[in-house]
């Protein structure tokens, strides 16, 4: 999840400062004396859930995770906050060469300027304001360049196979001896590994809800409706276009039933066993009955099973061993920021 944040953030930095418009607004935090408006918050929380929620397996999209990772969204402006604070306080410039360049390459993202100036009204940016944040993202990339870029140590060759040893041992069951920060890393990766290794199926899913304990008058009700989904299926309706007319699920309507890719012990064992039956472009023709209701199931994609060798993973894993070490001489140097800064969070999820 970090890892995505990091991807996502850095864009959505840019467009964080902006009017209010007319909504109830509160004090998320304060950091150095500098306060961290909702609304100026929800600029970047919006569409970054959006994101999650496209790039996340639905299976993994539990409430309590969505919490979760707002929570790292607001721990990563706060940091934001100290980084600009502290670029400024180094006094760290911005050629004004570099920055056109910056900013011409931002802008021929969009088609024209009137596209472009279309997306900042949409998010209550004036230019000047796009401007400053852009300015203040190049201020804290020299900021990184200079404590942290400049300072990583590149992973060696032996590293590299301990770690390719370490993984293989996770996920053959194995356990380690590792400090608990390493030991997360490590399982990380395993769990990231075996899924891009293993037989993989790309699956839709149209579902009718009806708990084990549903009356007789809802068990009816649900029955009538998956004989009308049968009954479309067998006139030759589209399985996406169904899913997104009769699932009771707000997700799986929302993306037309498509579950993304699945390894075996992702789903309910009933569910995993038909779905990993089907051929591509199969469906079942009867639902499959769980406890939580009723499951019809189209594959989309299959991808076959691979093996792990030191050789087709060496720079796999020295790249992450490599943002590891980058991860932990950040995290380090930004305890230390912190530390020293007067931080209060008004809001936890």
């Amino acid at each position: 999840m970090k890892k995505f944040l990091a991807a996502v953030f850095s864009v959505s930095f840019l467009f964080t400062i902006g009017f209010c418009d007319e909504i109830v607004d509160k004090t998320l935090a304060i950091v150095n004396g500098e306060p961290l408006m909702s609304s100026d918050f929800d600029k970047i929380l919006d569409p970054m859930i959006q994101q999650y929620r496209a790039m996340t397996p639905l299976t993994e999209q539990s409430d309590s995770e969505i919490n979760k990772f707002k929570n790292q969204i607001l721990e990563q402006k706060i940091e934001q906050m100290l980084l600009v604070q502290e670029a400024k306080k180094q006094k760290i410039k911005v050629p004004k060469r570099e920055f056109e360049e910056s900013l011409k390459q931002f802008t021929q993202r969009f088609s024209n300027d009137e596209e472009f100036q279309n997306e900042l009204r949409k998010v209550g940016l004036s230019k000047a304001e796009f401007e400053k944040n852009l300015e203040e993202q190049l201020m804290v990339q020299k900021l990184l360049e200079k404590e942290i870029m400049n300072n990583v140590k590149k992973p060696s060759e032996t590293e590299v196979r301990n770690l390719f040893d370490e993984v293989k041992t996770v996920m053959k069951g194995g356990k380690l001896n590792l400090s608990k920060e390493d030991e997360e890393f490590v399982n990380i990766i395993a769990k990231n590994t075996k899924r891009l290794i293993s037989e993989q199926l790309r699956i839709s899913q149209i579902y009718i809800k009806c708990d084990i304990n549903a009356s007789k008058v809802e068990r009816d009700a649900a029955e009538g409706r998956v004989a009308s989904v049968k009954s479309e299926l067998a006139k030759g309706a589209s399985f996406s276009e169904t899913s997104e007319k009769y699932s009771e699920d707000s997700l799986l309507k929302q993306r037309k039933g498509d579950m993304g890719f699945v390894i075996r012990g992702d789903l309910d064992k009933r569910l995993e066993d038909k779905a990993f039956s089907l051929n591509v472009g199969e469906y079942t023709k009867e639902p499959i009955k769980t406890d939580s209701g009723y499951h019809f199931l189209r594959v989309t994609e299959k991808r076959a099973s691979s093996s792990f060798d030191f050789e087709t993973a060496r720079n796999y894993l020295a790249g992450l061993l490599y943002e590891q070490n980058k991860r932990k001489l950040y995290d380090k140097w930004m305890s230390n920021l912190k530390a020293k800064a007067n931080i209060k969070v008004n809001q936890v999820w």
